[in-house]
């Protein structure tokens, strides 16, 4: 555990926050690499990604606090930040929730910027999952397979680096969507596909996480939504193949095959 990477007689700098903010800046900075290359307007997208964030941090604080302690669930425990407590779906909610309605305002085409964000967004989870681990939060349940890792302040025991499981299915979701790029045949397959692969990960992440408290049938409330998660996105995914005004142009995406003279 470091929780803290730097001491100085003004200010610490906590390994959570920095690499959190680190994972935000690199998810931003490909989504804005994939908005210019998809010709979209990058200074709107660039705005959306910030108001977002505040957003997010809301969104992803109020989830916290109706899982883990709905007794705080007031205007000043919703603003105690430093008290610690932040669940990722309820960042992903929120976000998306406000993607939908500043993108309706400034009239740009959803599924297309909700593809960059989907090219990103894995880039920036690895990342800052690694912060967590650092953190020693987010930690998994006694291990005793050789990479287990103890946290002091959890534990005297090894346990789970539910952390690095997920940083690495991070990882793992951006190398695929790279790798299926030319074969998109609509837009939104990107971010539906994002979440749906995380939601999948997450989901057989949770079995070994150990500090997610049980909901209902055995699961969390993460597994539930990330049940759920997948579900939507397959869902998602039939309705953007029926949409025609989906379709992406040849040039866009797809490979034409030229038929050989007679």
């Amino acid at each position: 555990m470091l929780p803290v990477l730097l001491h100085t007689p003004w200010f610490n700098v906590y390994s959570y926050g920095l690499l959190l903010a680190l994972g935000y800046t690199a998810g931003t900075i490909w989504i804005l690499f994939e908005a210019r290359h998809d010709g979209l307007p990058v200074e709107s997208v660039f705005d959306m990604l910030l108001l977002q964030m505040v957003v997010g941090v809301f969104g992803s604080r109020l989830l916290f606090l109706l899982e883990y302690a709905p007794e705080q669930m007031t205007p000043l425990g919703v603003l105690a930040f430093e008290s610690g407590g932040l669940t990722f779906y309820g960042a992903v909610v929120s976000s998306l929730v406000f993607d939908l309605l500043y993108l309706k305002y400034l009239r740009l085409p959803f599924w297309r910027v909700m593809d960059c964000v989907g090219f990103g967004l894995p880039l920036g989870i690895a990342v800052a999952r690694v912060g967590c681990f650092l953190n020693g939060c987010c930690h998994g349940l006694p291990c005793t397979w050789p990479w287990g890792v103890v946290f002091p302040r959890v534990s005297d025991l090894p346990v789970h680096p539910t952390q690095l499981y997920e940083s690495a299915a991070g990882l793992a979701i951006f190398a695929l969507l790279q790798a299926g790029r030319r074969r998109r045949r609509n837009h939104g397959e990107v971010f539906v596909a994002c979440l749906g692969l995380y939601g999948f990960f997450r989901f057989f992440v949770e079995f070994w996480r150990g500090d997610n408290p049980v909901l209902a049938l055995g699961l969390s409330l993460s597994q539930w939504v990330g049940a759920g998660t997948v579900a939507a996105g397959i869902a998602a995914w039939r309705m953007i193949g029926r949409t025609p005004d989906l379709r992406i142009a040849p040039d866009a995406g797809e490979t034409v095959t030229t038929p050989p003279p007679a």
